[in-house]
């Protein structure tokens, strides 16, 4: 078993630069506006809704197009599961309410380094 391990980041302000939804500088501790504490709160939740006790968490990278995408599935008991499609699109969003309803979820994201530290950031909610 791998453990990635990766420093937390911290709430520091309303807004993130470019519209990304981790603010990761070269030097420093990375940091997530308010919005998007939010919304990772509501995905933890809509996960824990569908999805109790330990789980398993698996990743397919992939392509769509030119779209570099993980595919992200949260497996419970009795082979309960949350799909979760990430895709790099240069721009930020999260599902809506009414989405949370779907089978899949989608959430875009600006760049690559924002996917992989969303999939961290999911493994410690849904772990821990």
């Amino acid at each position: 078993m791998m453990t990635l391990k990766y420093p937390v980041p911290c709430v520091c302000g309303n807004d993130s630069p470019d519209n990304t939804v981790f603010t990761l500088p070269p030097q420093g501790e990375p940091g997530m506006a308010v919005r998007t504490q939010a919304n990772l709160q509501r995905l933890s939740e809509h996960i824990r809704q569908r999805l109790n006790g330990p789980v398993t968490v698996t990743c397919h990278p992939h392509r769509v197009g030119l779209s570099s995408c993980v595919a992200v599935t949260v497996e419970g008991r009795l082979r309960r599961a949350v799909n979760i499609l990430i895709t790099v699109s240069g721009q930020g969003s999260w599902p809506t309410e009414e989405e949370y309803e779907h089978p899949r979820w989608y959430i875009t994201v600006t760049d690559a380094a924002d996917m992989v530290y969303l999939v961290l950031w999911l493994n410690s909610l849904i772990v821990h």
